[in-house]
Order: structure tokens, then sequence, then C-alpha cells
């Protein structure tokens, strides 16, 4: 394993754009709930390592968990049916990013581009599907809604299980969402203590700031864009950014008309000043699809999320 940065390769930035066309396609601009329960791609067809982890919530759902050991970047004609052999670069528990869907898709698209760019940078990578999403345990739910409060419980169950895993280093755990996962991250961030810190792309400030906004961008009535009667408003980025320690990396595309530049600066203004923490408006960006600032800016992407997660090492009291 080469310790400097393993950069995307031409081929990686061809096939992760693909991704998000694929994904465009398939569920278009999404302002609600829109699970996928098929699977496009699973990670030996990229040719990586992986191995499902067990994870059930406190209610009982199973969640589809899929952990990748940091590992070499693969060749772009790698592929295989089955599952590789499941190895290890070594011993060492390493930092681990789990990555969180949004509110669309599964973890077949874009995820696995992005794990494969983290591990071979020496990270672990933990991606997962929410309950109702690709082959986690089946869950009714109503496209007009915007989360469930039950994607909670998801999450601090993936986040239990992978702090739990030999190959983690329990003290560099890291989340990383977007829009609907965004704000589920930092809420997850907020409430577990094995979680080091949070990289956040396109997050909503407040429901208060954001729906209001949705409605007028897509039209929508006062029977879409709906949230639970029990969802923890009252924790979401904004409220919780006056009390939140934890390191924490801003992500926002200049032209996202969905969770606009100035909700990302809200919060990063209303962060304590002692606080470690990143804002990064990424020019011509939008919120999400080809236009994403995953997309818009690749390189810089991971050059600027990977430094920020390594650089936390050298703050660590």
């Amino acid at each position: 394993m080469k310790s400097d940065r393993t950069r995307p390769t031409e081929w990686y930035k061809r096939a992760m754009a693909l991704a998000f066309v694929c994904l465009t396609i398939a569920v278009g601009e999404v302002y609600g709930i829109l699970p996928n329960r098929e699977y496009i791609r699973r990670p030996q067809e990229m040719g990586l390592i992986y191995r499902p982890l067990e994870v059930v919530t406190e209610d009982g759902y199973r969640i589809e968990t899929w952990f990748l050991p940091a590992q070499d970047m693969p060749d772009s004609t790698a592929s295989a049916e089955s599952p590789l052999p499941y190895t290890t670069i070594d011993n060492r528990p390493r930092a681990t990013v789990i990555i969180c869907n949004g509110d669309a898709g599964n973890m077949s698209y874009f995820q696995l581009f992005m794990a494969m760019v983290y591990t071979a940078n020496g990270l672990n990578v933990v991606t997962f599907d929410w309950r109702g999403f690709g082959e986690s345990d089946e869950f009714p739910m109503d496209s007009n809604y915007l989360c469930y409060t039950e994607m909670l419980r998801d999450y601090e169950a993936v986040v239990e299980t992978a702090a739990a895993q030999p190959e983690t280093d329990r003290a560099n755990i890291w989340l990383l969402g977007w829009s609907t996962g965004a704000y589920l991250s930092m809420m997850t961030a907020e409430a577990n203590d094995n979680v080091h810190g949070c990289i956040l792309r396109g997050t909503p400030s407040s429901f208060v700031d954001a729906i209001p906004l949705l409605k007028s961008v897509k039209d929508k009535g006062e029977d879409n864009l709906l949230v639970p009667a029990d969802f923890p408003v009252g924790l979401m980025p904004l409220a919780l950014a006056p009390g939140f320690h934890k390191d924490i990396m801003l992500i926002v595309g200049s032209e996202d008309e969905r969770t606009p530049q100035w909700m990302s600066e809200k919060i990063y203004e209303a962060l304590p000043a002692e606080t470690r923490k990143s804002l990064w408006v990424v020019p011509g960006a939008k919120h999400g699809g080809t236009d994403a600032p995953e997309i818009v800016a690749t390189e810089e992407f991971f050059n600027r999320t990977l430094d920020f997660i390594r650089d936390a090492q050298t703050h660590k009291p």
C-alpha cells in the first residue's frame, strides 16, 4: 500500500459521472423519499474487496451493510461475479468512513465509486441502505415524506456495528452524507460518542428554512414534503451547531437551489469558534446529479475530504 495519496484515475472519473447519470435517469429530481430496491452493481464487480456486516436495529430491522477495508485501487478491468476473498492490508485499526445515502436510490450507485477512492487512500469504508432501500428489510415509505424517524435508528445501528469491527479505529470514525443523509449524519454524529466528525454536502439548515424553499422550487403543496410527527426537528443542523464540538466539513454548490449556500453558511457561523470546521463552496455546482460538487470538482472533492480527515490526527487534544 502506498503511503501517498492515490488520485482518482480518468477511468474512475468517467465511471463516477456515469453513475450519477444513471441515478439521475432512475430517480430524477427527488423531493421526498424514493427507495430503490434493486442493486445495479456490487463491490466485486468493481474489483473491490468487502464483507457484509450483520446489522440489526433496536426495533428489529436488518440493515444491509457492506464493510470495505483499506485496499489498493483496483485495475480498470477488474471485475468478478462472486465476492473476492476478504483480506486486509495489515492488522492495524484504521480510520473508517461511513457513507450514508440520501433520500433516493441505494448504495450500489456512487457510494461504491467513493469507496474506491477512500479505501485506496488507506481508509476503511462502510456503506449501508436505510430500511426499505436496497436489500435492507422491507419498510413502507410514503414518497410525500422527506424522511422517517426510523432512519436515525438505522444509522445508529450501523455506527455501533462498524465501531465494533477489529479493522476500525474507534476513535477515528467519520460520517459522510448528502442532502437528507447530511442532516441525518450530523444528528447521528452528535448522539454517538464513537463518531469523531462528519462531512456534510448540501445539507439543509432546518426544515423551517428548507420546506418553503423546496415548495417554491418544485411547486409542492401542503400534502407534500412532510415530516413525521415524532421526528426530532429540534436537532436539525442549525439547532445543533452552537453546541457541536466534533470536526465538521460543510460542502455546498454555489448554484444549489435546494439547499443553497446560505444554509451551510448559517450552520458554519453558528458553530463554536473552537470547533474544527471547514466550509467549501464549489463554484458552478448544484445540488445533485451530474452537477453535484463530487462531479464538478471530483479530484478536489477527494483531496479536500481526505486532507480534512488526515489533519484531524494533528489536532487531537
